[in-house]
């Protein structure tokens, strides 16, 4: 599992390292993408696996759907951890996610999700504000109605 939150530094070409604790579970290779909230999203081999085969299971007639595919795949790379457990983010996905000399990993369970320290920030706050709702919540019924739990 990828918990937890980690502040990492990037170097000038975009050199990002995989914290000791959680390298085992990249098996020296990841995936980096577009996330859903000017995030990046950084999967293990087998998790991206799945995630690609459900997105490229949907139809190719709904725009939604050509939308989806393009978010994830058209700037995804997939990478090589080297000796030191660094990756390098390329240009574009550093621009798409604000990212400079700072990160900030977010562990989803399967993936980690990367945050300039600002966007990170401002998530906290919505997430410690909104905190309590989700104690209404019958999470077996919530689990069985949300594909993002799913995936």
């Amino acid at each position: 599992m990828l918990l937890g939150t980690w502040q990492v530094s990037l170097d000038e070409q975009g050199r990002l390292a995989i914290p000791a604790p959680i390298r085992p579970l990249f098996n020296a290779s990841v995936v980096v993408t577009r996330g859903f909230e000017r995030c990046l999203q950084l999967c293990p081999e087998p998790f991206w696996r799945g995630l690609a085969q459900r997105v490229s299971n949907l139809t190719l007639s709904g725009a939604d759907e050509r939308w989806l595919r393009r978010l994830l795949f058209a700037d995804a790379s997939a990478l090589a951890l080297d000796e030191q457990a660094t990756i390098v983010i390329s240009a574009p996905l550093r621009a798409y996610a604000g990212l400079d000399r700072t990160a900030v990993l977010v562990g989803m369970d399967q993936y980690l999700e990367v945050w300039t320290p600002e966007r990170w920030q401002e998530c906290e706050s919505t997430i410690t504000a909104s905190a309590g709702r989700w104690s209404r919540h019958d999470w077996n019924v919530a689990v069985a109605r949300n594909s993002a739990f799913s995936l």
